[in-house]
């Protein structure tokens, strides 16, 4: 209870760590859906882009109104606008290509939000806070403008859902129902816009981006649903938040950078362990079909070499066919005799009763494919048996099936060899 309270109800016992949370979880929220779309869409250079160049928009927004939480906010989506629409004009009327339009621009924003920044003599700007974030110095003002932006982006989200699915994954069936690409995809651009603005006082303009396209990213990996995609970004945006600040807090890190940094380790676990995705996973994966492959060799070759069972010649035999050590045959051996297809008899190794059904499957599965092959003049003679030796160990028992049927049922493969009856 006492470690409860030191690390989890410690650090929400002083308002800047509440304003903090909320702030931070608002963003997370925000940041999440929105840059799924925007990975989608394969725009995170864009979204980058953005993240630099509202600067010169909340400057000159700062020169004309001061601090004016509203003021600022207009200011950074005209900005953010202004940019997407110069990219696109550079765009269509020159042979530039888009990413190095969006370098120029996007460059050429931040440049001049610099320059402006100079030159307010009588007042000084944090550059830094504005580029790394200060979620803890987050006022109320600040919070109620997140949660606004969060509202909107996710009531955006629910309403016109049909129209940004579309539009992300086949833009020309959008167009041809009478959606309008060109006005979703600025919708989406000012809601970008808005979920930026958000999250420069959390984790500024540097760091913004990551939680545009990180947690989106950790969500693909374990979804291919775009309402799960979305889902879950959120949730790894708000986990990122709440962890990285928490972390902030114990160990006196920079909070931006915690809070990104929790999102990329969050990805890293998705892209090692994902179920379907995961590096770690795929190699496991791999490695037991190799060792599933290797096991089928084995109870194909037993079978062939039924009539001379003695131990050692036995796995000398497989072995020698195979390419492999003696082991490895022998490591094979003792999981089909756990699985009960195969024994041990008088220092033999036979196969039982179901070892030979699975042989002869492996068996019919090899010739029938031989066949088909052939009759179809898809490989040489001469070439089919090392395709037929891949094809066994994957084909079911149902598309074998087809394929006897397809085939007419035949009784002999083109090498003259009996294929077994089911």
């Amino acid at each position: 209870m006492d470690i409860f309270s030191k690390y989890l109800l410690e650090p929400v016992q002083y308002e800047f760590i509440q304003r903090a949370l909320i702030a931070s979880v608002t963003i997370g929220i925000s940041c999440g859906l929105i840059g799924t779309y925007i990975m989608l869409r394969r725009m995170s250079l864009i979204g980058d882009a953005l993240a630099h160049a509202v600067l010169p928009g909340v400057v000159v927004s700062f020169m004309v109104a001061g601090k004016s939480e509203v003021a600022l906010f207009i200011g950074a989506v005209v900005s953010g606008i202004l940019t997407v629409l110069l990219i696109g004009f550079v765009n269509r009327n020159s042979k530039i290509k888009e990413d190095t339009s969006i370098g120029i621009i996007f460059t050429g924003a931040f440049a001049l939000g610099i320059l402006l920044v100079s030159q307010l003599k009588q007042v000084h700007i944090d550059l830094s806070s504005y580029l790394f974030g200060d979620v803890l110095g987050v006022s109320t003002g600040d919070i109620t403008l997140s949660m606004i932006i969060m509202v909107v982006i996710i009531f955006c989200i629910v309403l016109f859902y049909k129209q940004l699915l579309l539009t992300s994954f086949d833009p020309t069936m959008a167009m041809t129902i009478g959606i309008s690409t060109t006005l979703v995809h600025y919708m989406l651009m000012t809601l970008l816009s808005m979920s930026i603005v958000a999250g420069l006082q959390s984790v500024g303009v540097i760091l913004i981006i990551a939680m545009l396209i990180t947690p989106p990213a950790t969500a693909y990996l374990l979804s291919n649903n775009l309402k799960k995609i979305l889902l879950l970004s959120a949730t790894f945006g708000t986990i990122s938040a709440i962890t990285g600040l928490y972390l902030s807090y114990h160990f006196n890190f920079a909070s931006g950078a915690s809070i990104v940094l929790v999102a990329v380790a969050l990805f890293m676990l998705a892209f090692l362990f994902s179920p379907k995705e995961g590096v770690v996973t795929k190699l496991f994966r791999r490695r037991s079909a190799s060792k599933m492959v290797l096991i089928e060799d084995v109870i194909k070759l037993s079978y062939r070499f039924k009539d001379e069972p003695g131990k050692t010649e036995l796995v000398d035999k497989i072995a020698n066919e195979l390419g492999i050590s003696n082991g490895r045959v022998e490591a094979a051996v003792k999981t089909l005799i756990g699985k009960g297809l195969m024994e041990r008899s008088n220092g033999n190794y036979l196969l039982t009763a179901d070892g030979v059904k699975y042989a002869l499957r492996l068996v019919r599965t090899h010739r029938l494919w031989e066949t088909y092959v052939t009759r179809e003049n898809v490989l040489d003679l001469e070439h089919i048996h090392p395709e037929a030796e891949k094809v066994e160990h994957v084909l079911t028992e149902d598309m074998v099936d087809e394929l006897d049927e397809e085939l007419g049922f035949p009784e002999k493969d083109p090498h003259g060899s009996e294929i077994p009856r089911k």
